[in-house]
């Protein structure tokens, strides 16, 4: 009846593992960790890839931990806040970043949207799991 939420924190876990993995070129990616350092160098990138597989842990957990899911809902806000932040100031520069790696450029453009849909997803389960 659930299966849906474990399958959300799976979509989460890939989000985090595979798609860093990916759009960091298995941690090669120059362009990326210099276009924000503060929050993607390489030590961070393996921290969120980290945080992926917390969500995997947590996937056949969640009804008995919902504190664990709100601590990744605030993780996730403030990833979505440091990339609405960093497009306040530096959207501009997205074209540019796409010549150099499109791939890096393709992060940067959108990687903080897909962080505030599992915002809301982890709120919800905490949420439901404690009411």
């Amino acid at each position: 009846m659930d299966t849906w939420i474990t399958r959300g924190f799976w979509a989460a876990a890939a989000f985090n593992i595979v798609g860093m993995a990916v759009v960091s070129k298995l941690l090669t990616n120059t362009i990326l960790f210099e276009t924000d350092p503060e929050m993607f160098s390489r030590p961070a990138c393996v921290l969120t890839m980290i945080w992926g597989f917390a969500y995997l842990a947590q996937s056949l957990s969640w009804r008995s931990a919902p504190a664990v899911t709100a601590v990744f809902a605030v993780e996730k806000a403030i990833f979505a806040g440091w990339w609405g932040f960093w497009l306040w100031g530096h959207a501009s520069q997205i074209p540019e970043i796409m010549a150099r790696d499109l791939l890096a450029g393709s992060f940067y453009a959108v990687y903080g949207a897909g962080d505030a849909v599992f915002m809301v997803f982890f709120a919800y389960v905490s949420l439901r799991t404690r009411g």
